[in-house]
């Protein structure tokens, strides 16, 4: 069982990140492979809409580092996306994954194969409640959801404003160990 870890914070030592790696610690410990792929220092173009992927069997016509997180999402057998939630939303960088999904979007042959992945979300914050995201982290399993993975948790760990703090809240390392573990 492989489990992919991808991290959309911007900053190093984020909240989110050490969450993400509490919850993939947990699923090693039940046997998983575990692998983090961070997002920020790779270059990940924005979709171009002109649908080359939909003509080509879901390949991507843009050359850029995303090619290496389709293969690792094809291989995986659960993924967790981690993201900081900035000004009511995941940040620019999972939103920029996410929409290079749509590569996969409409493909029978993929939609079979990741039938049998799940996918996680785990979220920092400073303060906001998640009333105050909570729809926009629904579209995004949503989107997942279209291209056929299972839905998994979606935690939001509030109260996290520097980096760092979340090391000393043990109610929410609890909880992204659930998710670790949920995810297997």
């Amino acid at each position: 069982m492989k489990v992919l870890g991808i991290n959309t914070s911007p900053r190093n030592n984020s909240n989110v990140r050490f969450a993400l790696e509490t919850a993939l610690e947990t699923s090693a410990e039940k046997g998983a492979e575990t692998e983090i792929i961070d997002v920020n220092p790779l270059t990940i173009s924005p979709c171009q809409a002109d649908n080359y992927c939909k003509a080509n069997n879901s390949e991507c016509g843009l050359n850029d580092d995303m090619a290496d997180i389709y293969k690792k999402i094809e291989e995986a057998d659960g993924i967790i996306l981690a993201s900081p939630i900035y000004f009511f939303d995941v940040t620019a960088q999972a939103k920029t994954l996410i929409d290079r999904l749509y590569c996969y979007f409409g493909n029978e042959e993929f939609a079979k194969l990741f039938s049998t992945k799940k996918v996680s979300i785990i979220t920092t914050n400073g303060g906001a409640p998640l009333e105050a995201f909570e729809s926009s982290l629904n579209t995004q399993m949503q989107a997942f959801g279209a291209l056929g993975f299972q839905a998994g948790d979606i935690i939001a760990l509030g109260g996290n404003m520097l980096p760092g703090e979340i090391q000393e809240k043990e109610d929410q390392l609890e909880k992204a160990k659930e998710v670790g573990k949920n995810i297997i």
